[in-house]
């Protein structure tokens, strides 16, 4: 179901099946191949259509303990996508999700952080690394936002949400690039070099 608002209740498909769990809905803002917004927001398990482009944002977590730039290996916060993810289940990835409707991608990383991996950022600390677009092969796609900061360790460890992540670790920066690497391309490790030179 297409809406231009976001209505108190939203009958058809999934939206019945969330309501009857208690499940909270989300949307999600569409846009073109441009990155221009069209005006319509969706529920997120919507059938795409062709054209449909949605933001996207990963999350490169360098330890507040880390050496200063060019002072030594930095560490990184990685997590170990779901056995049952639908993409790369099992990888070892950074963090990251949708962008939710009336919410920025600065925003949206930082609920990324709290929902998966009970971390408590400020959109303050985020810079924006590197921005770049997906084209899938059904004429859909995400626009991208990556950030990075760098996060405290938990006190008491990582706690996590089991739906979406397997597990947490905190590897060496050459390590942390091999791992993710894995199913990224070559201007991604790029955009992390730049990340591990600077952060």
């Amino acid at each position: 179901m297409r809406n231009r608002s976001l209505p108190p209740t939203v009958r058809g498909n999934c939206c019945d099946v969330c309501a009857m769990k208690g499940m909270e809905m989300e949307y999600r803002a569409v846009y073109r191949r441009d990155g221009t917004a069209t005006g319509e927001i969706v529920e997120k398990h919507t059938p795409k259509r062709p054209g449909d482009y949605f933001r996207h944002v990963l999350l490169v977590m360098k330890t507040q303990d880390s050496p200063p730039p060019g002072q030594g290996e930095g560490q990184y916060i990685v997590q170990q996508r779901s056995l049952k993810a639908r993409f790369f289940a099992g990888k070892w990835d950074v963090t990251g999700g949708g962008v939710q409707a009336r919410e920025t991608p600065v925003q949206a990383a930082v609920r990324e952080a709290r929902e998966e991996l009970n971390l408590d950022l400020c959109t303050d600390d985020l810079s924006l690394a590197y921005e770049y677009t997906v084209h899938w092969q059904d004429g859909t796609g995400l626009i991208v936002s990556m950030y990075a900061c760098r996060a405290a360790m938990p006190e008491n460890g990582f706690v996590w949400d089991k739906r979406e992540v397997n597990g947490v670790g905190v590897f060496p920066f050459h390590m942390f690039r091999a791992w993710v690497m894995d199913h990224n391309d070559e201007a991604f490790g790029q955009a992390l070099d730049r990340i591990e030179a600077a952060l």
